[in-house]
């Protein structure tokens, strides 16, 4: 069987290497003056960040640093408080029928161990949005689905039951998903947690692939720090600001140090916090 493309006209100009995109490429993320809280903790404040089109960008920082909070906002699941957020040039929550440009996998997927469907029926809900709700799905999408399983290495798993599946296989399969829409770009939270190193190499290998292959934009939120630069074109920090690095900066021993120092720290603040709260709050026995 020969392998469906996942999207004729983007098969024309698909990139011909592994390169970084050139300075005027489409931009797909933009946010300006970026500011949100959670009451009056303060989560992103003035985040002004570009992601074009063909780059696949790993996202760090520490525990709390609001990469998950920042992944909501590009969704549209919540709204800044001030400043602007545009993925494909529009607000989140006005994207339309672009929202099936945008796939997304989330950190953790719980699967019921007794939920009936396969892995090819999970694979298979990536095509409602186009096909709609109860109906069904034509061979071609079909096809599509075998093919994408095939390309992420979970093919013979077609069949088995999705929640006996090991981590690494679900996150495969929810990839697979998320491409059937052809999207343009990919948000991954947290895609190698629970995966073995062979396991995240080859994710990564795998995301190559479909960069080179079909023209995607990636963002990679990881703490695989040391795995993550060796494989993405760009690498940002986030810890309630912006901060970008090169890969090579972040294979330095001070900047890594400095990194999980953050992380550490942040852990700590936050801990500490919890204390005053319950010694403050009335909780102390007296």
């Amino acid at each position: 069987m020969s392998e469906p493309r996942i999207e004729q006209a983007r098969a024309t100009e698909k990139p011909s290497d592994n390169s970084t995109p050139h300075a005027d490429a489409e931009v797909v993320i933009t946010t300006r003056k970026l500011c949100f809280s959670y009451g009056e903790v303060n989560v992103l404040q003035d985040i002004d960040f570009t992601l074009k089109k063909g780059v696949i960008l790993g996202l760090i920082g520490p525990n709390g640093g609001g990469k998950t909070t920042f992944l909501k906002l590009l969704l549209g699941e919540i709204l800044p408080n001030t400043g602007e957020v545009e993925v494909f040039g529009r607000a989140p929550t006005s994207l339309g029928r672009l929202r099936a440009k945008l796939g997304y996998v989330p950190q953790k997927a719980h699967f019921d161990l007794s939920f009936p469907a396969s892995t090819l029926d999970v694979v298979l809900m990536g095509a409602y949005f186009e096909v709609g709700l109860f109906r069904r799905v034509p061979k071609e999408k079909r096809d599509l689905a075998l093919s994408l399983m095939q390309r992420l290495g979970v093919e013979d798993l077609a069949e088995k039951q999705i929640g006996k599946l090991s981590v690494g296989q679900q996150q495969r399969a929810l990839i697979a998903r998320a491409m059937m829409s052809s999207p343009e770009l990919l948000l991954l939270d947290e895609p190698t947690v629970g995966i073995d190193t062979e396991g995240r190499n080859r994710f990564y290998e795998q995301m190559a692939g479909l960069k080179r292959d079909f023209g995607i934009t990636v963002l990679i939120v990881s703490h695989d720090i040391a795995q993550l630069t060796e494989h993405v074109d760009e690498v940002a920090c986030l810890a309630r600001t912006m901060h970008w690095h090169s890969r090579s900066e972040l294979m330095d021993e001070k900047t890594l140090n400095k990194v999980y120092a953050c992380e550490l720290d942040a852990y700590l603040t936050e801990h500490l916090r919890h204390i005053d709260e319950f010694h403050g709050g009335g909780g102390q026995n007296s």
